[in-house]
């Protein structure tokens, strides 16, 4: 269980990195659509398929506010690259720790 103070802290940044994450993919779909040389079609499938996979990530790391999830969640906001290191200031060591991205 993750102290009263972390799971305060993770809650107020779990908007934040949500709301990256949702800029990146957004991001992302601009792209997509603004490709020239190829078909309306084309773009409209590729952006089908990058908004499925967008929202299947977005489910995984965001889905569900629990104690119990936490530690996961936001190990998986930090190997996604939404938490910036300075906003780990504040955390405990023992929380830090915990969520350190690990390489696959």
């Amino acid at each position: 269980m993750i102290k009263e103070s972390d799971w305060k802290r993770f809650s107020r940044l779990k908007e934040t990195a949500l709301d990256r994450y949702c800029e990146r993919a957004l991001a992302s779909c601009r792209a997509t659509m603004e490709q020239e040389g190829r078909s309306n079609h084309d773009r409209f499938l590729d952006l089908y398929e990058q908004l499925l996979e967008a929202n299947k990530r977005l489910a995984f790391i965001f889905d569900g506010h629990a104690r119990s999830k936490a530690l996961d969640q936001f190990s998986c906001m930090r190997r996604e690259g939404l938490i910036e290191d300075a906003e780990l200031e504040g955390f405990t060591t023992e929380f830090v720790e915990q969520t350190r991205p690990w390489d696959p």
